[in-house]
């Protein structure tokens, strides 16, 4: 770096050079050769560029050197040249260092040299090539091929849009050529471009579109009889075709073996024909092929039909089973033409109450519409309940005649069922407003007529907003607006009442919900009702906290929870539940329904061996509210494995016992491993997944179940004077149950275990192997 006479600095040597991005020869000529290259230096006044050309004999003589301020220039070699050099210096401006002196604002360095060999010039571009095609076997050629080319590349394009295929084939004395086979049905068209080793030249124009023999109608899609001796046929349309041949005869076997009984018809273009001069009674076999310049398609499926068969019984059914009184009862039948023919006429036949009615229904709609569905409204307000509805219909085709009876159906009328919902306080009074102000509350349902017997009740309580609130394990949860809080459903009687304690519904305060009460009846009908309520009922505050105590003797943990209200008295309007709290977050109940005294006393008989974790649960009796403490973690501490089983806990909850009291009976009994020496764990966990692979996928997708497969195997070594342990180990290794295992580190849980004891002579120490597979099991 330098400085100027006012102190700032300059460069006087940068050392950069240009980055010479794109070279070669210039599309469309032969002998102008192009470069562009990037720079961004700040003060670029022009840019130096230099081509040189050589003729093969060994020297480079300058072509052109002139200044561009463009970042890209050309040259047009001579035609002697057998390649071209260039490179590129970019020239900085003059800044004035005083009034005698200048400098240029930096140095930079020529570009790399570049060198283009017209030797690997692009070929010619070819002519079009000439295409043909017989039955499936599509040939396109080229003659007068440009010495310059190596191989000619073919693409070929069906119905102008979709590529069929591309090959490249060597020239053979400036010729080329490819046959392919092609699909029927399609027209195909040619393109090619020359090589020249590596060097492509431009796309020819396309060939004309040539097809093929068309492809093969793919079935017949209807065929029916418009009168005795006619019927209409419809298939399916194929493309590239010009007519279709319709052949039929009395018998299939005619098509192969007895051409004189065949007869054909053509019709131009449309998929759609009308055949007469048939003979009623008869059955007509038909099949139909495409025609184009090319020759003919392959024949369809064969298609019969019997000309001038009435119709088999129709199909049937209504909108329901059982009407109610004042509402639209809709019969619906299908005609079932046995010659394709469409229905002319139904005859309904209506039976109530032991009154039979006949009524002839005359088709109106387009004669086309051989297989709509046809109905007949019947209004059930002019009934009375009990009433018993038999129906049946039969339709006629082109006959004339009528078919058979459809089965008979029967539709019972009653009606219209109702349920009248009322809601009644802990007083049993009837709730006249819309705030519910605790528990319990009953709900009172009358369903009528009562000529309608009960099935049964469902009750459903919605949430009309959304809120946040906690579970009965003190889980935090969010209800949305909609969800359903409730949901239950009882057997029937004529009268219900239902009754809501706190521990049967979890409801907020202040939140509004919808009672939606549903009866079925015996009818098979329903009756719906509902209420909209606001819960408010009053707030407490109330403090939990526990009393605990640790049992080293029986690896077992004492717990005295207690909830005080507002004057720190124990109040009786809680329940309480005590619940542990696992190594992997989940809550495991140990006792629940608590009465809050002082002398209930719940034993936890599988405390965390590192801190033993516990959350303490209060549910208001009246409000359901739920309220919880987590207690903070006890130290333990304890630096061994156990391993229980066959336990037999005299109660796990247990009263009117102090400090001073001892039971009189061991409060556990069972048998037990307590390994405190090294043992080495590795834990496995096999998850219940699925992985499937897919066609253009580029990896298996996975689905996850819920099984974790968690195992771990544990490895120790027993002193061989220790035999209580390997005693206890022996009985551990021939147990038929699940046992409770408990770590150092706080992880705990039911498993199958399996014991190895190896041993060997002259040796004071005895390997154990046991293998732990995690169960589902209780506290």
């Amino acid at each position: 770096m330098s400085e100027f006479s006012d102190g700032s600095e300059y460069t006087t040597n940068l050392g950069a050079q240009v980055r010479i991005t794109d070279f070669g020869l210039q599309k469309g000529t032969t002998r102008t050769v192009y470069v562009k290259w990037s720079w961004s230096q700040l003060h670029t006044k022009e840019y130096r560029v230099v081509w040189y050309y050589l003729t093969g004999q060994g020297t480079a003589f300058i072509g052109d050197d002139s200044r561009t301020t463009k970042r890209q220039a050309t040259y047009n070699a001579p035609s002697n040249a057998v390649s071209v050099k260039v490179k590129v210096l970019p020239i900085a401006e003059s800044r004035k260092i005083d009034k005698d002196h200048t400098a240029d604002y930096w140095m930079a360095k020529w570009s790399t040299l570049k060198q283009y060999n017209f030797k690997n010039n692009p070929p010619s571009d070819p002519s079009t090539p000439t295409v043909t095609i017989a039955k499936y076997k599509l040939t396109a050629a080229l003659t007068n091929i440009s010495t310059d080319t190596d191989k000619i590349e073919w693409y070929i394009v069906k119905d102008d849009k979709t590529k069929y295929y591309s090959v490249k084939t060597k020239v053979n004395k400036r010729a080329a050529s490819i046959t392919h086979t092609v699909a029927s049905g399609g027209r195909y068209k040619v393109r090619c471009r020359a090589w020249r080793g590596s060097q492509p030249s431009g796309w020819s124009d396309y060939s004309e579109n040539v097809m093929t023999v068309p492809s093969s109608v793919g079935k017949i899609t209807k065929i029916k009889a418009f009168s005795e001796t006619g019927i209409t046929i419809d298939w399916d349309s194929v493309k590239n075709c010009i007519s279709y041949e319709i052949q039929y005869t009395t018998d299939k076997r005619y098509f192969d073996s007895n051409p004189n009984e065949v007869h054909s018809q053509t019709v131009e273009s449309v998929s759609h024909a009308e055949v007469t001069g048939l003979e009623i009674g008869n059955t007509y076999f038909f099949r139909v092929r495409a025609v184009n310049a090319q020759g003919n398609s392959g024949w369809s499926p064969i298609k019969s039909i019997i000309l001038g068969k009435e119709p088999s019984a129709p199909t049937t059914w209504s909108t329901t089973t059982t009407a109610i009184i004042g509402e639209e009862l809709v019969l619906y039948w299908v005609h079932n033409s046995v010659d394709g023919s469409s229905e002319k006429k139904a005859e309904l036949e209506l039976t109530i109450n032991g009154v039979t009615t006949k009524e002839e229904i005359v088709n109106k709609e387009l004669d086309d519409k051989v297989d709509d569905t046809k109905s007949k409204t019947i209004n059930t307000s002019k009934w009375n309940e009990g009433s018993t509805i038999k129906w049946r219909v039969r339709t006629m085709g082109i006959t004339g005649k009528y078919g058979s009876w459809s089965v008979q159906r029967v539709i019972n009328v009653y009606a219209p069922p109702t349920l009248e919902l009322t809601l009644y306080n802990a007083a049993f009074e009837q709730i006249t407003s819309s705030e519910l102000g605790g528990f319990p509350f009953y709900i009172g349902m009358m369903p009528g007529p009562k000529s309608q017997g009960i099935l049964g009740y469902h009750i459903s309580i919605i949430a009309l907003e959304s809120y946040s609130t906690v579970d009965e394990t003190g889980v935090g949860t969010v209800i949305s607006k909609g969800q359903e809080v409730f949901s239950k459903y009882y057997d029937g009687s004529v009268e219900a009442v239902i009754g809501f304690s706190a521990g049967d519904v979890n409801l907020e305060n202040n939140i509004h919900y919808r009672i939606v009460c549903s009866a079925t009846m015996s009818s098979g009908l329903s009756a719906e009702s509902s209420e909209e309520i606001t819960i408010s009922w009053k707030e407490t505050s109330y403090s939990l906290n526990a009393e605990v105590a640790y049992n080293a003797d029986t690896y077992s943990f004492l717990i005295r929870p207690y909830c005080l209200n507002e004057y720190e008295d124990l109040t009786d309007k809680v329940t309480l539940a005590v619940y542990r709290r696992q190594y992997d977050g989940e809550f495991i109940e140990i006792a629940s329904r608590l009465e809050n005294s002082s002398s209930c006393f719940v034993t936890d008989p599988h405390p965390a061996l590192d801190f033993a974790r516990y959350r303490i649960v209060a549910t208001n009796t009246s409000t359901g509210a739920v309220d919880y403490y987590d207690l903070p973690g006890y130290p333990i501490n304890e630096p061994g494995i156990i391993i229980q089983w066959e336990e037999q806990w005299e109660n796990l909850i247990t009263s009117e016992i102090n400090e001073n009291d001892s039971p009189a009976e061991p409060e556990w009994s069972g048998s037990m491993v307590r390994l405190l020496y090294n043992v080495d764990i590795a834990d496995d966990n096999d998850k219940d997944v699925s992985l499937v692979e897919y066609i253009g996928r580029k990896h298996p997708v996975s689905y996850y179940g819920t099984q974790l497969g968690h195992t771990s195997t544990w490895k120790t070594d027993i002193p061989a004077y220790d035999t209580e342990t390997l005693y206890a180990l022996r009985r551990l290794a021939i147990y038929q149950g699940d046992v409770y295992v408990r770590e150092s580190t706080g992880s705990g849980y039911w498993a199958n275990v399996s014991v190895a004891i190896s041993k060997t002579h002259c040796n004071g120490i005895i390997p154990v192997t046991l293998k732990v597979t995690h169960v589902e099991g209780g506290v």
